[in-house]
Formats: C-alpha cells, sequence, structure tokens
C-alpha cells in the first residue's frame, strides 16, 4: 500500500461517482462528512459495496491520486485478462432422480412468489425481502447438491408468463453458473438473491411497451431501458434491508464490459462480478425462450450468439465457465440421436459430457414411443446395432414437443422406472 509521506504532495482529482473504481482513495466529498453516512473522513475503495454505497449518496467526489492500493490494482488486472483461472466445479451430491420432487416443489412454490411480487411492486411498488432470501436458500441448498433438477424446470417455459418466469430462470442459472466457479454458500445466497430481483424495474413499466408483439421504437425503448433505474427505486424502499450487491445488479445488468450498456455506460471494472454473472444468464434465458414477439433459439445457437459477444458485451470468462456449466446438452435440451430419434436430456454425466442420460421421446418416424431412459455413457445399442449418440440439439416446437405436457403427464419420472 502507498501512503502519502510529507516528501509527497496531495494531488486531488475531481471524480464522478460513476467512475469510481477499487483501489481508489477518497479524500473529500461533495457534501459535508457529517451529512454523509460514512464514519471516516478519508477511506480506500476497497469493495463493490464501497464504491455503490458512495454511489448512492454522491453526485462526485476527490480522490488522493498519491494514494492507491496495489493489491486492487493487480486484481483488475488480473481480471481483465481472458485467461482468468477458476477452482474446479465440486463434485454433485445428489442425482436428478433423487431431486426432481424436492426441485419441482422448489420451483413451483418460489415462482409464485415471484408472480406475487410483481402483483404486489404494481400496487405498493415493494417487495418483502425476507421472503426472497428465504426462497433463495432452498434453490441454493438444492444446488449445491446437483443442478440438474433445477436447470431442468427452467426449460419448462410459458411465454406467458415470461417475465416472473424469467426470474425464476436467472436465478437458478446464475446460482448454477455461482457454483460451478466455486463461490461459497453464502456468495450463492447473495447471488441467488441477484438474479431473483434483477428485472422488479419491469413491472413499473406500461404493459403496452412490455408487452409489445412487435420491435420498440423510439420514446418506446427509453421507457424500456428506464426499467433498471425503477428497478433500483423498488428495491431501496422494500420491506427489510435488502443488500447493496442486489440493487446494484437490478440497476446495472444492462452494462457492457465495454462500456457500451445503459443507464451509466461503464465497463467490466465497474460492474461486480454478480452483475456480470446475472448479465450472461439473463440474455442466455431470454435468448433460449419464446416471447409474444419472437421465437427461442436453441441451446447452442444461443451459446454461439453469446461467444460471439464475450468481451464485447458480456464477461469472457465467465461466458466459458457457463459453457461448461451448462454442457453441450443440458438438461432439458432435446436432441435428435443419429438414428434419428428425439430424446430429452435428463442429466448430464460430468465425465461424459457429450453423452447424457436421456429419454426418449419420438422414434425414427418422430411418432410417440414408450418412454425409455438411456444412459449413453454405457454405449448401448438401439435396434440396429448402432450405440445410441446424439446428432443434434434441435427445438422441441419443431417437432411438435410440449416439455410442459410431458412432466405433467409424468413421463420423466416413468422414465426413470424403467432403466
Amino acid at each position: 500500500m502507498k501512503k502519502t509521506t510529507p516528501d509527497t504532495q496531495l494531488i486531488k482529482l475531481k471524480m464522478p461517482v460513476e467512475k469510481l473504481a477499487l483501489g481508489m482513495y477518497v479524500t473529500e466529498l461533495d457534501r459535508p462528512w457529517l451529512e454523509s453516512p460514512f464514519l471516516f473522513q478519508g477511506f480506500f475503495l476497497t469493495t463493490d459495496k464501497h464504491i455503490f454505497l458512495v454511489q448512492e449518496n454522491c453526485d462526485h467526489v476527490y480522490i488522493d491520486t498519491t494514494r492507491i492500493i496495489d493489491k486492487e490494482v493487480k486484481f483488475l488486472q488480473e481480471e481483465k485478462r481472458k485467461n482468468i483461472v477458476y477452482p474446479a466445479p465440486p463434485k454433485k451430491t445428489s442425482t436428478f432422480c433423487d431431486e426432481i420432487a424436492q426441485s419441482d416443489k422448489i420451483f413451483s412454490k418460489t415462482s409464485r412468489l415471484i408472480l406475487g411480487f410483481f402483483k404486489n411492486i404494481k400496487v405498493n411498488q415493494h417487495l418483502d425481502i425476507e421472503e426472497a432470501k428465504e426462497a433463495v436458500d432452498q434453490v441454493v441448498h438444492s444446488v449445491i447438491k446437483t443442478p440438474d433438477a433445477l436447470m431442468w424446470l427452467t426449460q419448462l417455459k410459458n411465454k406467458d408468463e415470461y417475465t416472473s418466469q424469467h426470474s425464476m430462470n436467472v436465478c437458478v442459472l446464475s446460482v448454477s453458473l455461482g457454483r460451478h466457479i466455486g463461490l461459497s454458500e453464502k456468495e450463492l445466497k447473495d447471488l441467488g438473491l441477484c438474479g431473483m430481483l434483477h428485472d422488479m424495474g419491469k413491472m413499473l413499466i406500461p404493459d403496452k411497451i412490455l408487452n409489445k408483439p412487435g420491435k420498440l421504437k423510439g420514446k418506446e425503448i427509453k421507457i424500456m431501458k428506464y426499467h433498471t433505474v425503477l428497478g433500483l427505486k423498488i428495491l431501496k424502499k422494500s420491506k427489510g434491508r435488502v443488500p447493496l450487491s442486489v440493487i446494484n445488479v437490478a440497476y446495472s445488468h444492462h452494462e457492457r464490459v465495454d462500456g457500451k450498456g445503459y443507464p451509466r455506460g461503464v465497463g467490466q471494472d465497474k460492474l461486480t462480478r454478480a452483475t456480470r454473472i446475472v448479465a450472461i444468464t439473463d440474455m442466455y434465458d431470454a435468448l433460449t425462450s419464446d416471447r409474444v414477439y419472437s421465437k427461442g433459439c436453441s441451446h447452442l445457437e444461443a451459446i454461439d450468439i453469446m461467444t460471439k459477444m464475450s468481451g464485447k458485451h458480456l464477461d469472457y470468462a465467465l461466458v466459458l465457465k457457463f459453457i461448461e456449466c451448462l454442457s453441450v446438452y443440458p438438461p432439458g435440451s432435446i436432441v435428435e440421436l443419429t438414428n434419428d430419434e428425439i430424446a430429452i436430456v435428463v442429466d448430464v454425466n460430468q465425465d461424459e459430457k457429450l453423452r447424457p442420460k436421456i429419454i426418449l421421446l419420438l422414434g425414427a418416424d418422430k411418432q410417440p414411443k414408450k418412454e425409455k431412459l438411456i444412459d449413453l455413457s454405457n454405449r448401448d445399442e438401439d435396434i440396429g446395432g448402432e450405440i445410441y449418440t446424439i446428432k443434434r440439439t434441435v427445438r422441441a416446437v419443431d417437432f411438435g414437443i410440449d416439455i410442459m405436457k410431458f412432466y405433467n403427464s409424468g413421463v420423466i419420472r416413468k422414465g426413470f422406472t424403467s432403466l
């Protein structure tokens, strides 16, 4: 740590709060210290929370350019590199089969809770954060054991409930990515809350804009972008203590690492890890979901789009980890086999990700057939003597498959009994 000495003249620099970075030393505010929440008259910005607290209370501050924390600068330099190394993901301690029943209860209950939040926001413009925290805790406990069951349930999409279901999906996907990069349980709970509440501001956007079947234009785009500011305001006045990280993500999840996002147009060094994670999971779920104005794309199509945007729109290293986390064939994806049969992926084999567990849905003639679970890692042969192998991912709608209908009819559970 470099410190000011008698031989070093203090050099103050006026700094807009949106340009603050880790490692800077705040020496003066734009208001008296006694009118601020800060205990010390002068402090280092050592965490993202410090920065956000200053941004909440000031328009600009003065930075002492002679004082800086070396380790924070090194951290920022390292994180900008594309080859950042994350620890190996933890081993699963449960399976899809063992977790799906409990995960279904968690998913349904939490989805209803989010829908309740949205309705309450339209009326009262606030939510109960403690209820949200309790729901996220259950999501985290399930994902820690295995993310497959809850990730599978994110595929049960309903375009008529897109906004609320999207929040649930982003919560699950964010916690799954956080688990994959080795975050602690406490960090996962915080991240899950960020994902669940990131789009709360959309509830105050007029329905005619939020659900418009065509492209938004002019003033409509400006109003839609304002949902990030509305989200910040809703969370700041909600019942209970909302973590600053959650408020920050609601406000910043449409920022880009190249600084060309909104609402502030700040770059990667101003974006928290949680913000960068939610930006990725938010985009993935949006791309793979049917909307009132467009059809969702397949998993591999979405990954291709996001890979091309990494390093510009999205965090490069985290996109790679997200792809690794989902696997080539994530739970819930529909695949066509080399024998032309159609199946649904239900469980990822961690050691052989190209050979997950699947349940056959359609025969080579694309007609329904008796469900059968196959573990592709066992290299079983089909009736023609060929080893079952995935050829490609496909869109369920292109083959008349209603994943929700299959699930509700018990096909998935029955499929496991056939193994």
